[in-house]
């Protein structure tokens, strides 16, 4: 078993916008083809919905909407590790135990701090940004990107901030720019 994580250390928090009424938010399941090395997926990572109408990790350079997690892809919530219920007494019973996970979609009109970004980039107000798929260095992360080239999920609104908790995250403004 894994050890626990701070719940505060992986987050995708709105500083604007959400939650509201009108607000832009997606939930399905997260792809069972994702690769081991791309798991957990962390709160506040990039996806998108594939054909199957399930989230894949990252965008690249593909035309997409960007999504961004709200939710580690083994939260409780999310996944349910306790035991099968109808067979053993006392089990955990997560809340939602279809292991769908919810992600804001790229077009609301909201500010967002994610703790899920490439440590190493500098994250300068009005930096695009963009992530890694699946197989790319950084899968899901979010990191500076380029216009007309990569897939674009953001600007970026403060750099990088405190996420609420102590813990290092990029303030962004969710915005997609499609490559072609």
């Amino acid at each position: 078993m894994a050890a626990p994580r701070q719940m505060t250390a992986n987050t995708l928090n709105a500083v604007k916008g959400w939650p509201q009424p009108a607000a832009v938010d997606f939930e399905t399941q997260l792809d069972a083809a994702v690769p081991d090395a791309d798991l957990p997926l962390l709160a506040g990572s990039v996806v998108r919905v594939n054909a199957s109408g399930k989230f894949e990790v990252g965008i690249g350079t593909d035309d997409v909407m960007p999504m961004f997690t709200f939710q580690n892809s083994d939260d409780p919530d999310v996944q349910n590790d306790g035991g099968d219920a109808s067979t053993e007494k006392g089990v955990f019973v997560p809340i939602s135990p279809t292991g769908a996970m919810m992600a804001l979609v790229a077009v609301g009109a909201y500010e967002l701090v994610s703790t899920s970004f490439k440590l190493d980039d500098t994250f300068a107000p009005n930096a695009f940004l963009t992530s890694d798929k699946s197989g790319g260095a950084n899968p899901g992360l979010l990191k500076i990107g380029t216009k007309y080239t990569d897939m674009i999920c953001g600007v970026v609104s403060r750099g990088k901030v405190d996420n609420g908790y102590g813990h290092e995250a990029v303030a962004f403004w969710p915005f997609p720019i499609f490559p072609s």
